[in-house]
């Protein structure tokens, strides 16, 4: 992308901010959120048209870039730290541990960015904490209504049944592009991923604020020799346990929470959100490989 179209790209993205803010402060707040929306996407349109940076050497060289810029813009110095944890862990290849980088807030006021393992003030304008924006470390983690991630969870053995009960197994097997996943990996990772949930789910209800090692899940799909309609059949067992689960517990559980390596502090609600959203986008990735195939 030319510089020149880079630049439209932010003024446009600083206009709308501006004028977001401005209608919140006169409190339009229906017409402010329609600007924060066209901001975001902006964002997302004008990513997607760059590329993003996918393999590690992109992601080095591209943090690297970003460490340069911040640096020169002055940013503070836990900041500049915090991300050179996260290179460092693109490097070798790893999680990176809450306690690398803890939460991260912006102040909606003056834009400070505060790192904190526990909810402060505006340390730049005194801003109250719940006033804050959190990041979380991936929008997965943003809770849902607990009767709508019931809902996403229940219909996905339905929808993979719909999506494949044409299909052969040698068409289930096949990859769209050499070194892709193939609709049969896909669907055992979601497999692996909700007996992962189910059994933290069990230990959150279980155990006071239980501690939940950081697992990738990919790294755990050791079952290759089975078909994939056993591992559809095997993932409809577990789910239905997983909706019994759910649908025996009382309201206040959802608010109980675990510590995680990775993630820090978390809720039931915001575990179960990040699964049924993770399923989702795994759901979309096996339309768009059976699209591929011409299945």
């Amino acid at each position: 992308m030319s510089t020149k179209k880079k630049t439209l790209s932010d003024n446009k993205l600083i206009h709308l901010a501006r004028l977001a803010r401005g209608l919140e402060a006169g409190g339009f707040y229906n017409a402010a959120k329609v600007c924060w929306a066209a901001a975001y996407s902006e964002e997302i349109r004008h990513s997607l048209e760059q590329g993003l940076p996918l393999s590690q050497e992109e992601l080095d060289l591209e943090m690297g870039a970003a460490l340069d810029y911040l640096e020169a813009s002055g940013a503070q110095p836990e900041l500049i730290r915090a991300l050179e944890h996260g290179r460092l862990a693109v490097r070798e290849n790893r999680i990176i541990p809450h306690t690398e980088i803890p939460d991260v807030f912006v102040c909606r006021k003056c834009g400070e960015i505060i790192l904190s393992v526990e909810t402060v003030d505006c340390p730049a304008c005194s801003a109250a904490s719940i006033t804050l924006r959190r990041f979380p470390p991936v929008y997965f983690m943003e809770p849902l209504f607990p009767a709508q991630a019931v809902a996403a969870l229940a219909s996905a053995p339905c929808e993979l049944e719909d999506t494949i009960q044409d299909l052969s197994e040698g068409q289930l097997a096949q990859p769209p592009r050499p070194g892709e996943w193939s609709i049969r990996d896909a669907l055992l990772h979601i497999l692996v991923s909700e007996e992962l949930m189910i059994g933290r789910m069990k230990k959150i209800l279980s155990e006071e604020n239980p501690d939940l090692q950081a697992v990738a899940a990919w790294a755990m799909d050791e079952n290759r020799s089975i078909s994939t309609r056993v591992i559809l059949n095997r993932f409809r067992i577990s789910r239905q346990e997983t909706l019994q689960l759910l649908a025996g517990i009382q309201p206040q559980d959802w608010w109980r929470t675990a510590h995680h390596e990775e993630f820090g502090s978390l809720t039931l609600l915001e575990h179960v959100s990040y699964f049924a959203k993770h399923e989702r986008d795994h759901l979309r990735q096996i339309f768009l490989i059976r699209q591929a195939l011409g299945a």
